[in-house]
């Protein structure tokens, strides 16, 4: 038996060194023998979302009221979530304080346009992955997930890895190995989409979301029970077989933002407006519902940042910084001096502001003299919409990204968290 045990390990040792071609490093090489009592057994059938109490040969747990027979994380941790995206950019640990999850980015593929090559994760200088795991010390009911793609070319590999076997289990290997070697709680999966190509940069093929349904079936086989698997959902809805993908998904992190944009829309709009009409987070809830996702898996996203004209003409450019770089997506806290003292960037902006509260969106906007929406965005009076919103409508809870986009205050964080828990932290 440990014969067989250690053959396999040799195997699989080889398997990495193959799959990283010299790209990977040490961190990605981390593949371990299985204990030879690692079993998750056959666990209960009856509704419910955990996991049944295993009937095998290893170490099977749960309350036996799975909706799906072994396939959900036993310990999803914290309840209402508050979770932040947490990027290699941020300059500062995190306050745990007022966090249950964070999901810390980027891992991407070694070699994104075949989808294999390994995951390699880039990490902050000032705040890398083991510094954010050690904060456990602080709230040790935190769980710390690594997110792996994101928009555009970020999502390069996930279509060429999912529509070939040997790449998925690579890649599913490759996630425990980061999971193991960090002691991370799991694993976000930001695939912006499958059977689409974002921005036209990623490589898609229609048989991405029948194939996406595969990756998370092994996902959850090579993790088990014990590790969480969530997925980063367009607002629509769209591009996944929801009623298949929620037997192995924890929670999906809905991206309720970029619904819309100026000067045409709101960022992310609460409710549908009378004035920007388009799709709004009661949509995007139902959108889900509809497609089999219970509200109560549902954690939806909340943006720290606003959004500008696109690519406006040279008489409708408002925020241009002091080397001319014209401001599309804005981050909060460069929003805050917009706001109080008319300036983006240290610069003056060209004509006079004011905040415009949509009450029936519930979320602001900043409008000029004539009336025209010039930067749709939250601050912490929409953020405490949006909170009370997850709270009252028996939603799981709400993410945000991204965690540098707040003040050095924490200002919406904080609205966020006393919306969600009636205090100041999440302890």
């Amino acid at each position: 038996m440990y014969k067989r045990l250690i053959i396999k390990g040799l195997a699989l040792a080889a398997l990495s060194l193959l799959l990283c071609s010299g790209e990977c490093s040490k961190e990605q090489i981390g593949y371990t023998i299985p204990s030879p009592s690692a079993g998750t057994g056959t666990g209960g059938t009856s509704g419910g979302n955990g996991n049944g109490g295993g009937t095998g040969t290893g170490g099977g747990t749960g309350t036996g009221t799975g909706t799906e027979t072994g396939t959900l994380c036993t310990d999803i941790g914290q309840k209402p979530i508050v979770l932040a995206y947490f990027t290699e950019y941020t300059e500062e640990l995190p306050d745990v304080t007022r966090l249950t999850h964070i999901n810390y980015a980027h891992g991407r593929f070694g070699n994104p346009k075949t989808g294999d090559g390994g995951i390699v994760i880039t990490e902050s200088k000032q705040a890398p992955l083991r510094q954010v795991v050690a904060l456990k010390s602080q709230n040790p009911k935190l769980k710390v997930m690594l997110m792996i793609g994101g928009w555009g070319a970020h999502a390069d590999g996930f279509s060429m890895m999912a529509r070939d076997a040997a790449k998925r289990t690579a890649f599913c290997k490759a996630v425990k190995a980061h999971i193991d070697n960090y002691k991370l709680d799991g694993v976000d999966i930001d695939w912006e989409y499958p059977t689409q190509s974002a921005d036209n940069e990623t490589g898609c093929d229609p048989s991405d979301t029948r194939n996406f349904n595969l990756v998370l079936k092994e996902l959850r086989e090579t993790l088990g029970t014990g590790k969480i698997i969530s997925f980063a959902s367009s607002s629509s809805a769209k591009y996944v077989d929801w009623k298949t993908a929620m037997q192995y998904l924890d929670y999906v992190n809905v991206m309720t933002y970029d619904m819309g944009a100026a000067p045409n829309g709101h960022n992310s709009p609460l409710h549908k407006g009378v004035k920007f009409t388009h799709r709004s987070w009661d949509e995007s809830v139902q959108a889900h519902v509809s497609g089999g996702v219970p509200k109560e898996r549902m954690v939806m996203g909340v943006p720290f940042y606003g959004k500008a004209e696109k690519n406006p003409s040279e008489a409708d450019k408002v925020f241009v910084d002091s080397k001319g770089k014209v401001g599309y997506s804005i981050k909060y806290k460069d929003i805050v001096p917009i706001v109080n003292e008319g300036k983006y960037m240290g610069v003056t902006v060209n004509r006079k502001l004011h905040r415009v509260w949509d009450a029936q969106s519930m979320v602001p906007y900043l409008a000029d003299e004539s009336g025209r929406n010039v930067l749709s965005y939250d601050d912490p009076d929409s953020v405490e919409a949006k909170g009370l919103y997850v709270k009252n409508g028996g939603l799981l809870g709400a993410m945000f990204w991204e965690y540098r986009g707040d003040t050095s205050g924490h200002d919406l964080l904080k609205s966020l968290v006393k919306a969600l828990y009636g205090k100041d932290t999440v302890l």
